[in-house]
């Protein structure tokens, strides 16, 4: 009888760790842990006027985490639609993902790394912290920066604890304005405060409006992106965030057409800034 259950266990553990996870680091997905609440999915979406075309809504999709798998990066690109590619920098494969997707016209923003109140989080390299010094920060920041060729734009990859932090976000926010770049704030942590400062700054921003994969369920997945859909439809637009996992790819393929059957354009995010 031992052996059996023994057997069994392994075998379940195997099947855990078929499940993609990206090689020492965490996903920046929101920072419940940190808040001690379960932390919203989205936020009130600003209103926006639709315009009249067929298609008058649209939708910006971002996969972060991107750096450590070229294959996996492919499988996204065989899905032909015009997703942005937000990249960890000094990864395996950060800079040669990045030459390729700018080669076929897909948009590259950083994915830079921040400091989490997590402890237990691994932000990977080229992490900015909080008691770094301005001059550490900026010297950091610029490395990252040079690390990911062809990038228009940068968002945050966790950062719960820096993207409250108004001094820090002033020294970050300042340099990527003076690179004439945009800003995406991710939203990891309800309380951040680097959307509403990138756009007193007068950078082009955003912000995160959908996690699509808090939840590796593939129909969770497609559930956040009829949620996605109902938002494009109601405000006019959508960002939404997704990450480097096989059911969030096959979720796509499976719903992408359910964006033209509601009349939602797939765009660029630098297409939906402020």
């Amino acid at each position: 009888m031992i052996p059996v259950l023994f057997f069994l266990t392994i075998a379940l553990l195997l099947i855990k760790l078929k499940e993609y996870k990206q090689p020492g680091i965490s996903p920046d997905l929101p920072d419940s842990e940190d808040s001690g609440v379960a932390l919203q999915d989205e936020h009130p979406v600003k209103e926006t006027t639709p315009e009249t075309s067929s298609h008058s809504a649209r939708v910006a999709i971002i996969i972060d985490d991107i750096g450590n798998d070229r294959k996996v990066f492919r499988k996204f690109l065989d899905l032909g639609i015009p997703l942005t590619f937000s990249i960890l920098p000094h990864e395996r494969f950060s800079s040669g993902i990045a030459e390729e997707a700018n080669r076929l016209n897909y948009e590259v923003i950083l994915h830079l790394p921040m400091e989490p109140k997590s402890q237990e989080k691994n932000p990977g390299n080229g992490v900015i912290l909080q008691n770094m010094s301005e001059d550490e920060m900026l010297r950091q920041l610029r490395l990252d920066i040079e690390a990911v060729p062809h990038i228009t734009g940068i968002n945050n990859h966790m950062g719960s604890l820096l993207t409250e932090d108004r001094v820090a976000m002033n020294i970050i926010l300042q340099e990527i304005h003076r690179k004439g770049l945009f800003f995406l704030d991710s939203r990891t942590s309800p309380d951040s405060v680097a959307y509403e400062m990138a756009k007193n700054l007068g950078i082009k921003s955003e912000t995160r409006d959908v996690f699509l994969d808090n939840s590796p369920d593939i129909e969770y997945i497609k559930g956040q992106i009829d949620k996605a859909i109902k938002i494009a439809k109601k405000h006019g637009e959508v960002t939404v965030i997704g990450h480097p996992r096989k059911q969030t790819i096959a979720a796509l393929r499976e719903k992408m057409s359910d964006f033209e059957k509601e009349g939602i354009d797939i765009v660029s995010v630098s297409e939906i800034l402020d």
